[in-house]
């Protein structure tokens, strides 16, 4: 593994690009302090969690501007669209809840209670699961929450480890990655048994997790290693380790799952290469002041990026 990584060392810094043409414009006023967002099924839409103010921000990207907010919980962190994009779920750290959005009355309709400090958000794909990790400080409070969406009541929750942060879930099985950033691991549940059944190890402080279409590789993006770890979902095995920017904090895969996209925080850009690692010519955008999370429109070229120290979208159009 250390010899591969110190190749594609060599290999990516040699063919780093500027993204020079690819082109971007800036939404301002996006909240305060804004973390996470979504995009709504049809790409018009981005939902962003203001955690300064409390609300989940409503941006319409066609027209470049915010278009509403909703009050939810305190601290809102993590957001996934459901429902054929007819409802958010928000997970308010501070306020203990998930709240369920209306995204066509712009309303909370329900406040789930949960122990402890909700952070991460992922929809399964059968449409009638939401998976919220709860970062416990410890290994033993460390939870996931399986919520079930027609209802809107807890059905289980799992011990999962230290830090759970991020979540996702594989399509068709619906086994759930969660990645713990305080034992710098990936583990997978198993919703129906409600039990882990595998511990991956992956680099230092990982903080974002995202998974290709067919389910067959999982991405890791670790701040404090400054790389990418490539999980064969198949095998459970790590594949590979890339390095990346400085202080990696997001990573999302294209629609088509042909590009993964990583945030890179101090550096102020993004990078992506293709997610089958065909090629290593990894392409950097610039973005703004303190980048945390990116998301990819269904045209799979529409890269949006929340950027919370200037409380700002960044857009660009990749070709």
């Amino acid at each position: 593994m250390r010899k591969i990584s110190a190749i594609l060392f060599v290999l990516l810094a040699a063919g780093t690009a500027s993204g020079d043409s690819a082109k971007s414009y800036r939404i301002k006023k996006v909240g305060e302090f804004p973390n996470f967002l979504a995009i709504s099924p049809d790409g018009s839409t981005a939902y962003v969690t203001s955690w300064g103010t409390g609300e989940l921000v409503v941006v319409d990207l066609r027209t470049k501007m915010v278009k509403a907010t909703v009050p939810v919980g305190a601290e809102p962190l993590g957001v996934a669209v459901a429902e054929g994009g007819k409802t958010a779920f928000v997970a308010c750290k501070q306020a203990g809840t998930v709240s369920v959005v209306n995204l066509q009355s712009l309303r909370v309709e329900a406040d789930i209670k949960l122990p402890g400090a909700p952070c991460g958000v992922a929809i399964g794909s059968k449409g009638y699961r939401v998976f919220v990790t709860n970062f416990g400080r410890t290994k033993e409070g460390g939870l996931l929450h399986v919520i079930d969406i027609r209802d809107r009541s807890v059905t289980a929750t799992i011990k999962v480890g230290l830090n759970p942060i991020a979540v996702a879930a594989l399509p068709v099985t619906e086994m759930v990655y969660v990645v713990n950033g305080g034992q710098n691991q990936v583990c997978v549940v198993d919703p129906d048994r409600q039990t882990v059944i595998r511990r991956i190890s992956v680099g230092d402080i990982p903080m974002s997790i995202a998974i290709t279409p067919d389910g067959k590789r999982a991405f890791v993006a670790n701040s404090r290693s400054d790389d990418l770890s490539v999980i064969d979902t198949a095998t459970g095995r790590l594949q590979v380790t890339i390095p990346v920017g400085k202080n990696p904090r997001a990573v999302a895969v294209s629609p088509d799952g042909k590009r993964v996209f990583i945030v890179n925080t101090e550096p102020r850009t993004f990078s992506y290469l293709p997610a089958d690692l065909s090629s290593l010519d990894l392409q950097s955008v610039k973005v703004e002041k303190g980048p945390t999370d990116i998301k990819i429109g269904p045209d799979n070229r529409t890269v949006v990026v929340v950027n919370e120290q200037t409380h700002s979208l960044t857009v660009t159009d990749v070709p």
